[in-house]
């Protein structure tokens, strides 16, 4: 008897203890998926509209807006391989591409996918960028680009850590357009050339009849 009240003891501790440790996992382990859910949505939106402030100060120039969704460390990288630390040194820029032919420079964006967290506070995203080009002399041209950005959440803010633009070497409509103004100007000169050579030859032409006549 003692010998199978000692094996029916063991065996009801033995189901205690198992019962207790499946405790803590259906607890803990069954809703940690969908408290991950809730925060990765949560994040997604706060990353749209980080990106949205973005693309607004870009096209409205106003970079005091920008700058509190800038991580301390952050680098953008420009189509033309310029790369920027520092929100001033940036608008600088982007308003000396503004003193030449262009007068204003608007730009969409669009994102492949909703943005791939690495960490709960790192994500990169990627996706398509249209550059409109409106010059000066009424001329508008459009620029396809590709994008990637590393967001990195800083003092619960979702930020821009990582910036990089790119495009294709054989579609530069600013280059385009430069070069097309350049070969205008460079017929209106020549033009201008034919004509002053011209008006030249004949006052020539004239002044030698003259001055034959008054030796005459």
């Amino acid at each position: 008897m003692n010998s199978i009240n000692f094996v029916s003891r063991s065996l009801l501790t033995a189901i205690l203890c198992r019962l207790f440790l499946l405790v803590p996992l259906v607890g803990v382990a069954f809703p940690q998926p969908v408290i991950a859910v809730d925060l990765q949505e949560k994040d997604h939106k706060a990353i749209i509209q980080t990106r949205e402030i973005a693309l607004k100060a870009i096209n409205t120039r106003d970079f005091s807006t920008l700058q509190p969704y800038l991580h301390p460390t952050f680098t953008i990288t420009t189509v033309d391989n310029q790369i920027f630390s520092n929100i001033q040194d940036f608008e600088k820029y982007w308003s000396e591409q503004l003193k030449g032919p262009i007068d204003k420079i608007e730009m969409s964006v669009k994102a492949d996918a909703p943005t791939t967290l690495l960490a709960p506070e790192t994500g990169v995203a990627h996706g398509n960028s249209l550059a409109t080009f409106n010059f000066k002399d009424g001329n508008v041209r459009t620029m396809a680009m590709r994008w990637t950005a590393v967001m990195q959440k800083f003092q619960g803010k979702w930020t821009i850590q990582t910036l990089h633009f790119s495009s294709s070497l054989l579609d530069n409509p600013v280059l385009r357009t430069t070069q097309e103004v350049s070969q205008t100007l460079a017929i209106g000169a020549g033009v201008g050339g034919l004509l002053l050579g011209a008006i030249g030859g004949v006052l020539v032409t004239r002044r030698s009849r003259r001055g034959k006549m008054g030796n005459g």
